[in-house]
C-alpha cells in the first residue's frame, strides 16, 4: 500500500539544487555515465530513430544524455523554471540542437501533455513520486508513448525503506524544508555520517572514496542527491507490487523490466500486446525453469540449485541474474541472506550454484501456485 501524506504549503527548491549540480559538478565523464545507465537498463546500444520524452528533467543531465546516445527528437520539460533554465544551459552546452526542445510544463496537465509528440522512450527518472498526486502523475505520463513505445520510470519504494520507514523519512523531509540554512547542513552530515561515513569505516573502507565515486550512478553527485532525498517535497512512495497492479491494471501495461534495492526502483513498461524491440530481446534470452521442490532456509527465504550455467563463483553474477515469477521480472537482487529471510518481498542472491530467494508476496514457493525461472540479462 502507498504511503501518502498531504502536502502542506511547501516545496522542495529542486530546480536550484540541480542548477548547482551543473554549476559545480557537471563533466564529460558524468555524462558518459548517464548515459550508459539509461541505455543498460532500456537494453539498447543507442537511440538512433528514437523519439525521447523526459518528464520532469531536473538538472538535463538525461536529456542531454539521450542527445548524447543519439535520440532523433528530445522534448524535455519541467514544472521548475530553475530546471528549465538549467537543462537550457546544457542544450547549449550541446550546440543548441534544433531536435531538443525545453518547456515549462506540469505532468499533472494533461492539456499540456497532449500537445506533446508521441514518443518512443516516456521517460521520468525520480519525479512522479514528487508531484502531490503521483498515480494520477503516472496515468497522465503513460499518455505520452507511442502504441509501440516504452514508459521508463523511477519511483521512491516502500519495500525498500523499511528500516526506517517510509513515514519516518516523510517527518525528516517536513523537518528539513522547514529548516535553516545552518540546520539543513547539520542534516546533510548528519545523514552522511549514518549511512555513508560510519559504516564505510567500520568495514575498513576509505569513505571519502565512496563519496568520490558516487558519480558511477548515473553520473549524480552525493552531496546534491542528498540534499534532494533529505528536501524533496511533495512527497510519496509507492510498493512494487501496487505499482505494477496499477500500471498493469489500471494503465493495461506489460512489465519488462525492474531494476530494485537501491533508492529508486526503475520500471520498463510497455503497452499489452505491443511489439517492439523488446521482443528480439526475450528471443535472445535463455529463461531457465527452477525446478523444485525449494528449501527452505529461514523466514521468507528459499533455496533453488541453478543449471550449470548460472554456477559461477563470484557472488557479483546476481547483478546480471534476473529472477521471474510467473514470467514477470522480480529484479530484487544483491540482497543479503537475512533481509531476504526477514523481509522477503522478491529479494534475492546467487551464490554460485545456489540462488536464495522469496517470493513476491512471501508465500511458500512449493505451494503458491507460480512458476519460477532465472536468466541472464545480455
Amino acid at each position: 500500500m502507498s504511503v501518502q501524506k498531504e502536502a502542506p504549503a511547501m516545496r522542495y527548491e529542486f530546480g536550484k539544487n540541480w542548477s548547482e549540480f551543473i554549476e559545480q559538478s557537471f563533466n564529460e565523464e558524468r555524462l558518459d555515465l548517464s548515459r550508459e545507465q539509461m541505455l543498460r537498463f532500456l537494453k539498447l546500444p543507442n537511440l538512433n530513430g528514437k523519439t525521447f520524452v523526459d518528464l520532469g528533467c531536473g538538472s538535463g543531465l538525461h536529456s542531454l544524455a539521450a542527445w548524447r546516445a543519439g535520440a532523433e527528437r528530445i522534448v524535455s520539460f519541467d514544472f521548475d523554471p530553475n530546471s528549465v533554465a538549467t537543462t537550457e544551459k546544457l542544450w547549449n552546452h550541446a550546440g543548441r540542437p534544433d531536435h531538443w526542445t525545453i518547456q515549462q510544463g506540469s505532468v499533472l496537465d494533461r492539456s499540456f501533455l497532449d500537445n506533446l509528440p508521441r514518443a518512443d522512450i516516456t521517460y521520468s527518472w525520480g519525479v512522479l513520486h514528487h508531484t502531490g498526486a503521483m498515480w494520477d502523475a503516472i496515468a497522465n505520463a503513460a499518455t505520452v508513448m507511442k502504441d509501440d513505445g516504452v514508459f521508463f520510470i523511477a519511483l521512491y519504494c516502500t519495500d525498500v525503506y523499511v528500516d526506517p520507514p517510509a513515514q519516518y523519512w516523510l517527518r525528516v523531509k517536513e523537518k528539513y524544508n522547514r529548516a535553516g540554512g545552518l540546520k539543513r547542513r547539520f542534516m546533510e552530515w548528519t545523514y552522511a555520517w549514518r549511512t555513508t561515513i560510519r559504516p564505510a569505516l567500520r568495514s575498513f573502507r576509505n569513505p571519502f572514496k565512496e563519496l568520490r565515486d558516487y558519480k558511477q550512478s548515473r553520473g549524480m553527485s552525493y552531496w546534491t542527491d542528498v540534499k534532494d532525498w533529505l528536501g524533496g517535497w511533495p512527497m510519496e512512495f509507492a510498493g512494487i507490487a501496487e505499482t505494477k497492479a496499477f500500471c498493469g491494471s489500471r494503465l493495461d501495461l506489460e512489465l519488462l523490466n525492474i531494476n530494485a534495492g537501491e533508492g529508486n526502483t526503475e520500471y520498463l513498461f510497455r503497452r499489452n500486446g505491443a511489439k517492439n524491440y523488446w521482443d528480439a530481446i526475450r528471443q535472445g534470452q535463455r529463461r531457465v525453469a527452477l525446478s523444485g521442490p525449494f528449501t527452505h532456509v529461514d523466514g521468507n527465504c528459499w533455496q533453488a540449485k541453478l543449471a550449470t550455467e548460472f554456477s559461477t563463483p563470484s557472488t557479483s553474477a546476481d547483478a546480471s541474474l534476473m529472477v521471474y515469477e510467473n514470467d514477470t521480472p522480480v529484479g530484487f537482487a544483491r540482497q543479503s541472506k537475512p533481509a531476504i529471510s526477514r523481509l522477503g518481498a522478491g529479494r534475492y542472491r546467487h551464490e554460485g550454484p545456489d540462488l536464495f530467494f522469496s517470493s513476491t508476496d512471501n508465500s511458500n514457493p512449493n505451494e503458491n501456485g507460480r512458476r519460477y525461472a532465472v536468466c541472464l540479462d545480455s
